[in-house]
């Protein structure tokens, strides 16, 4: 992709923003097809980063296959180009606001990889009933066999700053749960990367071995299938989708309240307490981690989707399609 002009105006609140920045990424272009078709180029965004509509995972390319295959480089209108790259932004992470000021301030200056120290399996119960923040950072499937009470998944894969970024405080410790050394240093390293240091421990054994029962037992995550969350809706449940406005235009369900992820932390009090709560999104990674943030702050009785919304139509549950 060729970047977001819409950032300025959505994370960082400058009203009207946007269409300049577009008409000057459009210059850009036409200046950039001038250089010669050997140039390499080198990316400085992958998939799964949040700074584009659909990002390639090549490591590099070059003018010349940029020319041929970019979408952005065959508009030669203006306008046609920003109406373009305007429409069908996803939302930007939460963090994006905080990045802006640290972009323009400058990031704390730290002296290293400030990999947090490994603590015994049994403090974790105490901490989480003292209302810390513990990620769980493993796989969404071992997190779906079992976890602990209260703590929140955001699996460590290429969308994990990008979600970390929309639900993690940047005023407020936080600890980390892992079953591989590997794994938290890299998530430790993409957390530094967007300004969230403040990672005070780490669990690295086995947890739920150090769980203490008086509190509860470890769960799992409580999941339906598209057909008996439809039947709840029907008697009353309240259906959230998480996804992004432009998946929402594409199809939803009509009885569903949308809440993009970016956004939960912010707006979780929308959703109510006193009803059963379901929860999906496009295929069923965000909503998961949306069904952990909200138990985690109380919601008790909140149920994850299998299967995402394009299970829906295919069970042929009424949805709405474009």
């Amino acid at each position: 992709d060729v970047g977001r002009p819409d950032l300025l105006e959505k994370a960082a609140r400058v009203e009207g923003a946007s269409q300049g920045s577009a008409r000057d990424l459009f210059r850009s272009l036409q200046w950039f097809k001038t250089l010669p078709d050997h140039l390499q180029v080198w990316p400085g965004h992958g998939a799964g980063s949040a700074c584009g509509k659909g990002i390639g995972s090549v490591p590099s390319s070059t003018v010349g296959y940029e020319k041929r295959t970019n979408w952005a480089l065959g508009i030669d209108e203006e306008s046609a180009f920003v109406k373009q790259v305007l429409f069908g932004q996803p939302e930007p992470p939460a963090y994006f606001s905080i990045m802006k000021q640290v972009n323009r301030a400058g990031p704390r200056v730290l002296p290293g990889l400030p990999i947090p120290p490994v603590l015994a399996s049994g403090r974790v119960s105490d901490l989480l009933q003292a209302g810390a923040t513990v990620v769980d950072i493993r796989l969404a499937a071992k997190f779906a066999d079992g976890h602990l009470p209260g703590t929140i998944s955001i699996p460590f894969n290429r969308s994990f700053a990008t979600y970390a970024g929309s639900i993690l405080r940047y005023d407020r410790d936080f600890y980390l749960l892992t079953d591989s050394e590997e794994s938290l240093a890299g998530a430790v390293r993409s957390l530094v990367m967007i300004g969230l240091d403040q990672a005070v421990g780490s669990f690295s054994t086995d947890p739920i071995a150090g769980w203490s029962p008086s509190v509860g037992p470890a769960d799992g995550l409580p999941t339906v299938t598209p057909e008996e969350a439809h039947r709840r809706v029907d008697q009353g449940a309240v259906l959230v989708d998480v996804r992004g406005e432009s998946e929402w235009r594409d199809g939803h369900v009509e009885a569903a309240r949308l809440i993009p992820l970016p956004e939960l932390r912010a707006r979780m009090e929308e959703i109510p307490r006193d009803r059963p709560v379901l929860v999906h999104c496009q295929t069923g990674a965000r909503s998961a981690i949306a069904v952990s943030l909200l138990r985690a702050h109380g919601w008790s009785n909140v149920t994850h989707v299998a299967g995402g919304f394009i299970a829906w139509p295919t069970a042929r549950l009424p949805a709405r399609v474009s």
